[in-house]
């Protein structure tokens, strides 16, 4: 148990729940913020702060370098997407970037089929990778953390759920099997979800059912921090949403307020493993008999938390990591 994570989601109130067909979510709202002065991705980039380039002319995969050239830290959450250079990447984990520093991410790509420069630096796709993708990503990280101490993903494991997601979604191939195809290819059929929610006062974090089964809880800091990243979030979720149309009526009866609170409840108990952050802060892994998760704590402030409900494949010992199961013909890829 860590008491700084056990603190900050017992002052977390569940609130509103706001519905669109097979996807319910609940306002997870909070009378306190932390005081961690910091600008968003999108914000960092859209003042120019903000550089992020391939680690050398080469290009490394699973490594990006970040330039941030103000004064003020950078917060970039786990599973944001950034696009060019030599193919379009997402980030492994939250981190904090100080300020006036060059950092070394880890990050993950999500389109195979390209390695050669469309720029010289990356831009933000003001979108993050869906919650079912984004829980393996995470345990793979888990993984690689537990046996060599890295941050790295399964990279053969991302590709391969990508195309499973282009699959499922039936969405037409893409040159370059980029997620950003397949987001772009909905953006209408998203957008009618979109409209039918939307942030509220006081609110830090949702609790996100779809089909009537929670999906996933996404926690950060500050209101303003929340709503400058609604709509990434809420959209990211849209994205497992719309493989299935579900029973709306039993879908939405199955999401409780009782349900969400549980979690959290059992998330404030979980076992925490902290670790030095690759670039400021510590990052969080949590583990209980019902959820997982993963965040950042900075000077014992917890900044960000995503919780998924713990499931078969998050239990350990005997088992094959998520690193062992990933394609070898694309792990052999990786530059």
């Amino acid at each position: 148990m860590n008491e700084n994570i056990q603190r900050f989601l017992e002052g977390i109130k569940v609130g509103a729940k706001q519905s669109h067909k097979n996807m319910t979510l609940y306002c997870l709202l909070a009378a306190m913020e932390t005081n961690v002065d910091f600008m968003t991705l999108d914000e960092a980039f859209d003042s120019g702060a903000l550089a992020i380039t391939e680690l050398d002319e080469s290009g490394s995969v699973p490594e990006l370098k970040v330039t941030n050239k103000s004064d003020r830290k950078v917060l970039m959450l786990d599973g944001e997407e950034l696009v060019g250079a030599k193919q379009n990447r997402l980030l492994n984990v939250t981190v904090l970037i100080s300020a006036q520093s060059e950092t070394i991410i880890p990050v993950s790509c999500v389109e195979q089929g390209r390695w050669s420069y469309r720029s010289r630096e990356f831009g933000s796709a003001r979108r993050a990778m869906s919650p079912d993708l984004k829980k393996k990503k995470a345990r793979s990280v888990r993984d690689s953390l537990r046996t060599v101490g890295s941050f790295a993903s399964a990279q053969g494991m991302v590709w391969d759920e990508i195309d499973a997601k282009f699959e499922r979604m039936a969405a037409a191939s893409s040159p370059t099997m980029a997620m950003s195809d397949l987001y772009e290819a909905h953006q209408e059929t998203s957008g009618d979800y979109l409209k039918a929610f939307h942030p509220v006062d006081n609110q830090i974090g949702l609790v996100v059912f779809i089909d009537g089964e929670v999906a996933g809880v996404e926690l950060l800091d500050k209101f303003r921090t929340f709503r400058k990243n609604h709509e990434k979030l809420v959209q990211s979720y849209v994205m497992d949403a719309l493989e299935t149309s579900g029973n709306v009526a039993k879908a939405r009866s199955k999401a409780s307020k009782a349900k969400a609170t549980k979690l959290l409840e059992s998330a404030a108990k979980a076992t925490v493993e902290k670790r030095k952050s690759v670039a400021l802060g510590q990052d969080l892994r949590l583990d209980s008999n019902e959820v997982v998760g993963a965040g950042l704590e900075f000077e014992t402030q917890i900044l960000q938390l995503t919780l998924v409900q713990r499931d078969d494949e998050d239990i350990s010992g005997g088992r094959r990591t998520s690193m062992s199961r990933a394609s070898r013909r694309r792990d052999s890829i990786v530059r």
